[in-house]
């Protein structure tokens, strides 16, 4: 492996690393998650949807990229509408609740975007071993 796709492989790794530590409490989380005054049904399954998608999603990526990819982009998609909806109907924007959407968001542009670019996978193959006859 040459010089620039050992560096493509430790990005991919890193971003991998963070959406472990970004999924991790709302992974543990999702128990708690209530109906707010505000908040409709649609809401609440689009946040226990998320709550059970980025750990697992950034950890399978280590072994299969474009699945996990497009999980997280059925996430960001029903993420970015639940946050439209809310604000639509509520006339509220609460810069925590943009982040906490705008994060997942990133992680599946980021995650396209080196699938699309045919980065190296973030653990390696194990190369075949060649029988001696």
């Amino acid at each position: 492996m040459d010089e620039r796709a050992q560096a493509r492989q430790f990005w991919l790794r890193v971003l991998l690393t963070i959406g472990l530590l970004w999924g991790f409490l709302p992974f543990v989380m999702a128990p708690f998650i209530t109906k707010g005054a505000y908040d409709s049904y649609y809401d609440i399954f689009a946040s226990l949807l998320n709550s059970l998608t980025i750990l697992p999603a950034c950890a399978l990526a280590f072994w299969h990229r474009r699945i996990a990819s497009v999980w997280l982009s059925v996430n960001a998609l029903v993420l970015g509408i639940a946050l439209a909806t809310f604000i639509a109907r509520t006339d509220k924007v609460d810069s925590l609740m943009v982040a906490e959407v705008i994060g997942p968001i990133l992680f599946a542009l980021c995650l396209d975007f080196m699938e699309a670019r045919r980065w190296p996978p973030a653990l390696e193959k194990p190369a075949a071993k060649v029988r001696q006859a």
